[in-house]
């Protein structure tokens, strides 16, 4: 099985090995000869198979090399531990003097990647990958010394957590610690690392709360491409590391998908690849859960995997995508969209089996089939694997499915403060609206129904807040807050309900039941 690692940043092809020497500080690495020359041209002091390793990272200067490619061109047909790796690489650092790890640079989740300049000089380095970041130390502020820790801890963190992002490059943590307390040039840095973007930021103390300042700079320019304040009660943020990191994770991942697409251009310039063509259609669906965008995303994104079946973020996407147009009645009947949605599921199997994508997507072809049970089994499979916002979003769906009102609040409200500004937060707050109507809590299912109206106009949602408010006997206000988008005719409501709120259980029947009351009331007054 081809590997997600080898889709998304292939080998490069083989260089004419006679002309290549890349330079390594004051080293020189000569790729036809197999030789490490010092800076007086001597042959470096270095064994045998951190050479070999030496070697293979050189003939991808510039790309990821994963710890299983090397280990498998350097001890082939033997069995190693990843220790025996790492000494290796221990050794190729000590002998270049490379205590920073700026030459043989850690890639989070990946492997290794070797920067280094080729010559002679008319031969261009490799261009970064489109999501490649290096995540630099956060500066703690007025922070007394015994919690300085967070800082360092919530950087770790934002790492794990970027490095999720399907086919991103995230330099390691223990690469980037070199830069702790240093000020730094961004292009610099990005020069250094072989990353497009880099991300800066500070850890203030404020009285009892904590203020996260972060900024994404393009590593070419030095233009900062976006800022934001993110804050934490003092109190709750040692509790609460991980969580904070995911919501800062999904905040700056819509930013990263922006700044790729400004930087290869105007949406309307021919693209490139594959995953050009799939960075495009997720930054339309990053400016919103609308319409025009998920119909203007979905030919990118049928258009990337045509141009290469290994795409699995324009699978992933196709998957999402053509669940909402469906759900919202933009396009598709539902044999076509299960069509299409189980062959992205195989797709994905093939290229990232355990990955959250593959269970989303997974998830979708269930929700679609209606087995609720099934659903719930993947969707507790989900979140114990990848506790994303997505997977605890889908879980509270199946629960409230299922009518159990108070869990899926629960799972439905850890999903809006992991992602407060996801495209896809308005399905939850009218997931939230309905759980809370179904369990006799009106005024709540009115302000989250109002709540969810304001993220997303314009949705094929029922009109949950009308419901609420007539089902506790305030049918003059219902009756004004009947708009012109709520006063569809019958049928094509029952099908919208159909679509967003399935299920069959005695409890989710009832529920539904009152809804289709309340608004059949608030219609006829």
């Amino acid at each position: 099985m081809k590997s997600l690692a080898a889709s998304i940043d292939p080998p490069l092809p083989a260089a004419s090995e006679a002309t290549i020497v890349l330079a390594l500080g004051g080293f020189r690495l000569d790729l036809a000869a197999g030789e490490l020359h010092g800076p007086n041209g001597e042959l470096a002091a270095l064994r045998r198979q951190a050479l070999a390793v030496l070697l293979a990272l050189g003939r991808e200067a510039g790309r990821v090399v994963t710890k299983d490619r090397l280990m498998a061109a350097v001890w082939p047909g033997v069995v190693v531990g990843e220790g025996s790796l790492t000494q290796a690489v221990a050794d190729i650092r000590r002998v270049l003097g490379d205590p920073h790890h700026r030459l043989v640079s850690n890639v989070a989740r990946r492997g290794y990647m070797l920067c280094a300049e080729v010559t002679p000089a008319a031969s261009p380095p490799p261009a970064a990958p489109v999501l490649s970041i290096a995540v630099m130390p956060l500066k703690p502020e007025g922070m007394p010394a015994e919690e300085r820790w967070l800082a360092d801890a919530l950087h770790g963190e934002l790492i794990t957590e970027v490095s999720r992002l399907i086919g991103s490059l995230v330099i390691a943590r223990d690469t980037m610690v070199s830069y702790q307390d240093r000020v730094a040039d961004p292009r610099q840095v990005a020069r250094e690392l072989g990353v497009r973007h880099v991300v800066r930021g500070s850890l203030r103390l404020e009285g009892e709360r904590y203020r996260l300042n972060l900024a994404l700079v393009d590593g070419q320019s030095g233009a900062q491409c976006w800022a934001d304040i993110f804050v934490a009660e003092r109190r709750a943020l040692p509790l609460a590391l991980g969580e904070f990191a995911t919501q800062v994770e999904r905040a700056l991942q819509a930013e990263l998908y922006r700044a790729a697409v400004r930087r290869q251009g105007p949406l309307l310039q021919p693209p490139s690849d594959a995953e050009d063509l799939a960075m495009r259609a997720f930054a339309l669906w990053f400016r919103g859960c609308r319409r025009g965008h998920v119909l203007e995303a979905l030919p990118l994104l049928q258009q990337a995997v045509a141009l290469d079946a290994d795409c699995a973020r324009a699978w992933a996407g196709l998957a999402f995508m053509h669940a909402i147009a469906y759900a919202q009645g933009w396009a598709g009947t539902r044999p076509q969209v299960q069509a299409q949605v189980d062959e992205a599921v195989s797709q994905l199997d093939r290229l990232d089996r355990d990955g959250h994508y593959t269970d989303q997507a997974k998830f979708i072809a269930l929700f679609l089939r209606g087995q609720e049970q099934a659903m719930r089994v993947q969707a507790e499979a989900w979140c114990e694997r990848h506790p994303r916002p997505t997977a605890f979003g889908s879980l509270g769906a199946v629960l409230l499915m299922q009518g159990e009102f108070d869990a899926a609040v629960e799972s439905l409200q850890r999903a809006l403060r992991l992602s407060p500004r996801d495209p896809i937060r308005a399905d939850w707050q009218h997931r939230l609206a309905m759980a809370h109507l179904a369990a006799g809590r009106l005024e709540l299912a009115h302000d989250w129904s109002q709540r969810a109206e304001g993220s997303s106009p314009g949705l094929a949602w029922p009109p949950i807040r009308v419901a609420a408010l007539t089902l506790q006997g305030r049918l003059d206000e219902a009756g004004r807050a009947w708009g012109p988008q709520d006063q569809r005719p019958a049928a094509e409501l029952a099908q919208a309900i159909d679509r967003l709120l399935p299920g069959s259980g005695p409890r989710w029947r009832q529920a539904r039941a009152r809804l289709e009351q309340g608004l059949s009331l608030a219609a006829a007054a």
